[in-house]
């Protein structure tokens, strides 16, 4: 039977979305598998050319099978295109610059599901501690209650947002008690550098960056499954191309998954050499993430905390009516290559 939709959260906010946090933190612990061998053979596809966008955090299984030749054994060429963050990503998947998109919640949230023109696919990752804030220790910060009054940079709506918002919250921090400073993270590392703004809220690859310039000037907060993300495939439903290229898509992905879980010495070894990741970073993104294809139920309050958050801090209108997603969730096509990773059907 369909998944019943979840009522838009009525309950405080923070108290909603940490406990949502905690519910998928479970949820995603339940979905570690043990390694397996990739026993696949090739299969030869129809010769389609596809770019696949992706956020900060949502590369791993597409720069594995680009690597690894899984892409070109299902048949198709696969341009990987990196972009500062998945709210572009998806954006530029609409627009038609990109076959597929790979991005968090955020972005597909605010999208009207019944004027949606995207599907969602699957989820290739998942991440517990994805987003951190970085401020500089010689601007007077060494707790998270030094926060207050400091001016922290922000690209609004997109998931360092939020995390700064949670953290706030669980630290007894009001959001009128810092500065927000719209910017593009582009322009985080530079700002925060001239001490143009006491710090940032992002994910890690920009954090770990700034991190590094600062030296022991950085301080860095954490809060490990605080707001869990997901990486979500996606693509254009009115586009016949993108949906012939999803099944061998999906297959790449799937036998990437599976190479990062049997082998995953050799997994780390291919992103440190992509990335100019040292072994120490490869070993943090590796204990927090939850690497597999899979389309679980818990994405539906995942996209409805996101909304309501949105809508709640005045970022974005509120629907006529409360948004339902599961139409712009397509299972059939991951079902039909690996069922045990679905808990999802069609409306």
């Amino acid at each position: 039977m369909p998944c019943p939709r979840r009522p838009t959260p009525l309950s405080p906010l923070g108290r909603c979305l940490l406990a949502g946090a905690l519910i998928l933190l479970v949820a995603t612990a339940g979905c570690r598998q043990k390694p397996e061998t990739d026993k696949q053979q090739a299969v030869t596809g129809q010769g389609q050319s596809v770019t696949i966008c992706h956020g900060s955090v949502t590369d791993i299984l597409p720069r594995i099978a680009m690597e690894q030749g899984y892409f070109a054994a299902e048949g198709v060429t696969v341009t990987v295109k990196d972009m500062s963050d998945g709210k572009l990503s998806f954006e530029a998947m609409l627009a038609g610059e990109c076959t597929f998109a790979i991005n968090g919640e955020p972005p597909i949230a605010l999208r009207d599901p019944q004027h949606a023109n995207f599907a969602i696919l699957a989820t290739v990752m998942s991440d517990d501690d994805a987003a951190k804030i970085i401020m500089r220790r010689d601007h007077g910060v060494k707790g998270p209650m030094d926060l207050k009054g400091k001016r922290i940079a922000v690209k609004q709506g997109i998931i360092g947002h939020l995390f700064l918002d949670l953290f706030m919250m669980k630290h007894g921090l009001r959001q009128e008690e810092v500065t927000l400073v719209p910017m593009e993270p582009a322009a985080f590392q530079g700002a925060l550098t001239k001490g143009e703004i006491d710090g940032f809220a992002m994910t890690n690859k920009l954090v770990r960056a700034a991190a590094k310039g600062l030296g022991d000037q950085a301080v860095v907060f954490a809060e490990p499954g605080l707001n869990i993300i997901h990486g979500i495939l996606t693509t254009r439903t009115d586009l016949p191309h993108s949906l012939q290229a999803a099944p061998p898509v999906l297959r790449a992905l799937i036998r990437a998954e599976r190479f990062a879980k049997s082998e995953p010495a050799a997994a780390k070894a291919l992103l440190a050499k992509a990335y100019n990741f040292s072994a120490e970073e490869l070993d943090d993104i590796w204990a927090r993430t939850t690497i597999e294809v899979a389309l679980a139920n818990t994405i539906f309050g995942k996209l409805e905390d996101q909304y309501a958050w949105q809508v709640e801090r005045g970022f974005f209108p509120a629907f006529t009516t409360p948004p339902n997603y599961l139409p712009i969730v397509a299972p059939n096509y991951l079902l039909a290559i690996k069922p045990e990773a679905v808990s999802v059907v069609s409306p």
